[in-house]
């Protein structure tokens, strides 16, 4: 995990490199599959959540599709409002960070959901459990449907050589005719 200070100036410092970065610069490090945490230098909070959502806007607003940006802010206040335990599922199998979900992470969430009183205690397991199973049920079902479009995709191609090679074929057999004929 990268570790970040943000200074009183507002400026981000990377202590590990000695300089400073831009939110554009954290935008990078996430895409890239790392993984940061951003303290206060002056009080040591931990204000991660605060950083990641300035870059969000920052990174979406770039992109110049005001209505994307604020459709998705939006309707993450909207859902965070009523159950987070169902947004995150809706999330994960939605494959929207599923790829980094470890189950180290999947246990913290799970854990602070239950912190937080979003789950009840009792449902920990369950809950856990289930998602999990989802998420094996909806892995199996992108691997049996990218085995059948590569199926289709090889008869496909199979296709078209035996239709190239039939067709020069033809073509072989019309100039041996007109050779005969000359």
């Amino acid at each position: 995990m990268k570790l970040l200070k943000r200074y009183a100036n507002r400026r981000l410092y990377d202590p590990e490199t000695s300089s400073t970065i831009t939110l554009e610069d954290v935008a990078k490090m996430i895409i890239g599959g790392e993984e940061v945490k951003v303290l206060d230098n002056m009080s040591g909070e931990d204000i991660t959540p605060k950083i990641l959502g300035q870059t969000f806007l920052k990174v979406s607003l770039g992109q110049r599709n005001e209505y994307f940006s604020n459709f998705m802010l939006t309707s993450l206040i909207r859902e965070t409002g009523r159950d987070i335990s169902g947004l995150f599922e809706r999330l994960v199998l939605g494959g929207i960070g599923a790829n980094y979900l470890t189950s180290e992470r999947l246990e913290k969430i799970v854990t602070s959901m239950v912190d937080l009183g979003e789950l009840k205690e009792a449902d920990f397991s369950n809950y856990r459990e289930d998602l999990l199973r989802k998420m094996a049920s909806r892995a199996s079902e992108k691997k049996e449907q990218i085995q059948k479009d590569l199926e289709k995709f090889s008869l496909s191609i199979q296709e078209q050589e035996s239709t190239t090679l039939g067709d020069l074929s033809e073509k072989l057999k019309e100039v041996a005719e007109k050779l005969k004929d000359t």
